[in-house]
């Protein structure tokens, strides 16, 4: 995986993360915001995983 992926990937999890504590502490409008954004980056990286893989290399995973 290169650092863009990794990038994605971790852009993803801590927006989710992040959006889900807020939405549960008050801050609903911005939780279900970042919560979006979160699973937006999870899918981008999932899909640099697909065209890495069709390419093959060997970190895309089997």
């Amino acid at each position: 995986m290169n650092g863009g992926v990794l990038a994605l990937l971790l852009a993803g999890l801590i927006g989710f993360g992040a959006g889900a504590y807020l939405a549960a502490t008050g801050e609903r409008g911005i939780g279900i915001a970042l919560m979006a954004m979160g699973l937006i980056f999870q899918v981008l990286t999932l899909r640099q995983l697909k065209l890495a893989k069709m390419k093959g290399s060997p970190d895309a995973g089997r």
